[in-house]
């Protein structure tokens, strides 16, 4: 990112039309006292107060949002503590969170993110989507008795779509973000701000840029946080469930042993005839269940990545973006003007 947060052609803009808005008001505000109008007097001093708040904007961005400014920096490093690396191009790259939160939902490569290795969203339904196509494939021969388990796989690849289609639309937002929120919504919030009859709509766009541009990608990374500790619960469930299941088939496993010392000679035989295959097909229903079980363990997983958390994002955002814009706007800035 350049040293102007948006460009040094939309800071001369700024600069000038607010010149020009001083220059107005204080010929509105002459007109006033020449013509002792009172209601000049208020409107001069009010448009010559809105004029140097506006110029105040102007040059709080520019530092805040300019390499190392105070907002920038200060993203960044909330966005990279405890070891987490990311790497973005282009325009990405110049917010940490917004690299992140891109990172989190569609890149490539892994990334890391509180010391350990992740893969992305979109990498984890790329990696299911074949297992489950050939699965379901092979599965086929079998159809007709294994309808049930088939339909189930159907569901699973219809969720992974979803979710991989969501993650998509949140990383075109996020690029979309970062490449026109400095660039083009910022400066064109502070130009209608300057303006009487734009100003609340100035004041709304100054605060979306700094809500999507600020706000949003750092609710990925409270996201992140949130799934990291989500993913240790469920990996310490995980295990006390196996270890529970183990001890029911050893119990299970003793009962049929004992049962099968005190039965009769001919029933013996039989089940040891048929030992092998009842195993056989034990072992395939046993793995099956335990597949689908991850499987499914998984969904619930990728569902909160691209769906529950991120509209937890929006929310915020939309918090903020209506708070900040009642700070922006004219009736955020209430000023009582004497008359002289």
């Amino acid at each position: 990112m350049s040293a102007f947060p948006f460009g040094a052609g939309g800071y001369s803009i700024c600069v000038l039309v607010i010149s020009i808005m001083v220059a107005a008001g204080g010929i509105i505000l002459g007109f006033g006292y020449v013509f002792n109008d009172k209601r000049f007097k208020e409107f001069g001093k009010n448009e010559l107060v809105q004029s140097a708040i506006n110029g105040a904007l102007v040059g709080g961005f520019m530092l805040m949002f300019a390499n190392g400014g105070i907002v920038t920096t200060a993203v960044n490093s909330l966005a990279l503590q405890n070891g987490t690396a990311v790497n973005c191009p282009g325009a990405l790259s110049a917010n940490a969170a917004i690299c992140f939160a891109y990172n989190y939902l569609v890149s490539p490569q892994p990334y890391t993110f509180m010391g350990s290795t992740n893969i992305s969203v979109m990498d984890y339904v790329i990696i299911l989507m074949p297992v489950l196509y050939l699965l379901y494939a092979v599965l086929g021969l079998f159809s007709v008795f294994l309808a049930p388990i088939l339909s189930q796989i159907k569901y699973v690849t219809q969720a992974l779509t979803t979710v991989a289609i969501s993650a998509s639309v949140q990383a075109a937002v996020l690029t979309f973000i970062a490449a026109s929120t400095l660039t083009l919504i910022l400066p064109t919030g502070l130009l209608l701000r300057t303006f009487l009859p734009t100003r609340k709509l100035g004041g709304f766009l100054i605060a979306l840029s700094i809500g999507f541009y600020v706000i949003f990608p750092l609710s990925y990374v409270f996201n992140a946080a949130i799934l990291n500790s989500y993913s240790l619960s469920a990996y310490n469930s995980t295990n006390e469930v196996t270890l529970m299941s183990s001890n029911i088939q050893n119990t299970a496993l003793q009962d049929y042993n004992s049962t099968r010392i005190v039965s009769q000679a001919a029933n013996q035989s039989v089940q040891e005839a048929l030992h092998p295959f009842s195993s056989f097909a034990s072992d395939i229903v046993n793995a099956m269940f335990g597949f689908m079980q991850k499987i499914f363990n998984l969904i619930a997983f990728l569902i909160l990545y691209a769906f529950i958390l991120p509209v937890f994002s929006l929310v915020i955002t939309g918090i903020s973006i209506r708070e900040l814009s009642r700070l922006f706007g004219s009736e955020g800035i209430n000023f009582k003007l004497g008359v002289v």
